[in-house]
């Protein structure tokens, strides 16, 4: 038994592309009878085009895993940093900084 799993830890091991990151501002989810589709995307103001940047596929289960973690962690990001306030402007979500101020 390898020192990894007698401490039951995983070992996490990310590329040089994964490292540098991507920003996400809008994301188009799309489902079949096998899997999900997520493809990440940057919109930019200057234009009207939509750049994919990530698409990821998922199934069900792990969808359904991915939006319970991703609620989980938005109820705690707001009981540290206050509400995410959202509006809408021209269809389009417009976020603003938390609602509480950090002291």
């Amino acid at each position: 038994m390898s020192n990894e799993n007698e401490n039951n830890e995983q070992r996490y091991e990310i590329s040089e592309l994964a490292r540098r990151g991507d920003y996400s501002n809008f994301v188009k989810i799309q489902h079949s009878g096998i899997d999900f589709r997520f493809d990440f995307a940057k919109i930019l103001p200057e234009g009207n085009t939509i750049s994919i940047h990530t698409r990821l596929f998922m199934s069900p289960v792990h969808a359904k895993l991915f939006a319970r973690a991703l609620i989980d962690n938005i109820e705690k990001y707001e009981k540290t940093f206050g509400t995410i306030q959202i509006k809408l402007e021209e269809g389009i979500p417009v976020t603003g900084m938390p609602s509480k101020e950090m002291h």
